[in-house]
């Protein structure tokens, strides 16, 4: 399995006793850790016993404070150089209140070499029926045809990609169809309705109808297989033979620690099981095995850990 990180950041994660737009805040602790999408996944996936190749690519400044970070955690990594800053990512959470609030960096611009060298790495790793995890959001100037042109690779290799990136991203998807996405409900829908989605407000009203519906816009246009997840509700499932929607796992609030990367480690549960299980596929208990890897991730700070 590769696992692939075009756009990896630092995430600073602070905690605060309560988060007070415009004002003062002084943190009662924090921690900086190596992210993104697919380091995310890539740990989790590890716990299950599938770590995959992470391919990352990561800019020079910062980059070697990234690297110190990932080197630590002994994952099976490859790195492409490129110019730029590590993006950041802010993630803050509140001592009083379960409520968090996440800023994502934007990251370098890339050229398009930079694009083609990662590909042609990609293109040298990937085998037959290999699954391929396209992960998190995608460097600003990605070339127009990007996804189109990874999906491409790995399909005339024998692969499948599966993408987990934001809405704006699949702009660089027009001509292939992908194996497998797995958007939250507030993407899908900001997908559908060409939004960018660069901050996303949480709607909780009639998940179920909604997830079904964004299914039924997405499927077969952008990719066969389609799994919205909508956090503790559940998640919506369609391809071109089932449709349906499964209600989420839940956790005691005593266990409860963050719930940031939860989507992740549901990647990480799909992916481990397409894996194990590839030539004789239950959907519905391959999403019940992703909404419980996610659920598990809920009782820790760093997503896998």
């Amino acid at each position: 399995m590769l696992i692939l990180t075009p756009n990896p950041c630092l995430d600073l994660t602070v905690w605060v006793e309560r988060l007070s737009l415009g004002s003062v805040h002084r943190t009662t602790r924090n921690k900086t850790s190596a992210g993104g999408k697919g380091i995310n996944v890539a740990r989790a996936s590890s716990a299950l016993g599938d770590p995959g190749h992470l391919i990352l690519m990561l800019p020079k400044i910062q980059g070697d404070l990234y690297k110190s970070k990932l080197d630590s955690e002994n994952l099976n990594v490859s790195y492409i150089d490129v110019e730029g800053e590590v993006r950041t990512a802010i993630i803050v959470n509140q001592e009083s209140h379960k409520d968090i609030t996440v800023i994502n960096g934007l990251g370098p611009e890339i050229t398009v070499a930079d694009w083609q060298k990662y590909c042609d790495f990609v293109e040298m790793q990937c085998q037959k029926n290999e699954l391929v995890l396209l992960m998190g959001s995608m460097p600003p100037n990605i070339p127009r045809n990007g996804i189109d042109l990874l999906a491409k690779i790995i399909h005339a290799k024998g692969g499948k990609i599966l993408v987990d990136t934001s809405p704006g991203s699949y702009k660089a998807v027009s001509n292939e169809i992908l194996d497998f996405i797995t958007p939250n409900l507030e993407e899908a829908e900001a997908l559908i309705h060409g939004i960018n989605g660069n901050i996303f407000e949480i709607n909780n009203q009639n998940i179920e109808q909604r997830a079904l519906k964004a299914c039924d816009e997405i499927q077969g246009k952008l990719a066969e297989h389609v799994l919205i997840t909508a956090g503790e509700y559940g998640c919506a499932f369609k391809n071109s033979n089932e449709r349906w929607f499964l209600p989420a796992f839940t956790i005691d609030d005593i266990n409860y620690k963050s719930a940031v990367g939860a989507g992740d480690s549901f990647v990480a549960g799909l992916a481990c099981y397409l894996n194990s299980n590839a030539s004789n596929i239950d959907w519905r208990d391959c999403v019940k095995f992703a909404m419980a890897t996610a659920a598990a991730s809920w009782n820790a700070i760093v997503t896998g850990k």
